[in-house]
């Protein structure tokens, strides 16, 4: 079996992570502000995800410079001036968007890409504007996210690596929104 890239394994457990934060996150009982830390926590969890699909698919997931034909292509860089003074330089990863754009090409109509692409507004709106309350009306798409998250990271990376083992239904008093049920029986 091929030895998995030091960058991939860092990639994936920050997906992982991720994804698991957001369901920690989603489930506090205490916390008014669910539904917009459990969409921001997933869209890192699944950019990091693609970011290791790509790169252990030998797909350089930066964005490029438009080059002259027949030369070597460039990449775009950003700069960063970190509180200490220390400046760092690295390649434009991909944003979600073009993660998706990327993997699914042509296919328009999966459902996964939907349900991707119903969640990159909301992430903007959460982190650059204001977002109406959202919980009880996204629930069922809050649930294939993370279905399909854990779908995808067993498909193209194994089973050992599914979060579903370390998850459980929430224990909960409210009522039970209305497309709980049938996001839960997938």
């Amino acid at each position: 079996m091929k030895r998995v890239p030091t960058i991939v394994k860092q990639l994936l457990q920050k997906a992982r992570d991720s994804a698991m934060l957001a369901v920690e996150y989603y489930n506090k009982p205490a916390v008014s502000f669910k539904s917009e830390g459990y969409i921001t926590m997933m869209i890192i969890a699944w950019n990091s995800l693609f970011h290791a699909y790509f790169l252990k698919n030998k797909i350089k997931p930066f964005y490029r410079k438009k080059s002259a034909e027949g030369k070597r292509p460039r990449y775009e860089y950003v700069f960063e001036t970190l509180p200490d003074g220390k400046k760092i330089k690295e390649k434009r990863w991909w944003e979600l968007s073009e993660c998706v754009k990327q993997y699914f090409q042509g296919d328009n109509s999966s459902p996964v890409r939907k349900n991707l692409e119903f969640f990159i507004p909301l992430r903007n709106m959460i982190v650059h504007r204001h977002i109406p309350e959202l919980d009880d009306s996204i629930f069922g798409e809050c649930q294939a996210l993370l279905i399909n998250f854990d779908n995808f990271i067993k498909q193209h990376f194994g089973e050992k690596y599914a979060i579903k083992q370390f998850l459980s239904f929430s224990l909960q008093l409210a009522k039970t929104p209305k497309n709980f049920i049938g996001a839960s029986k997938e």
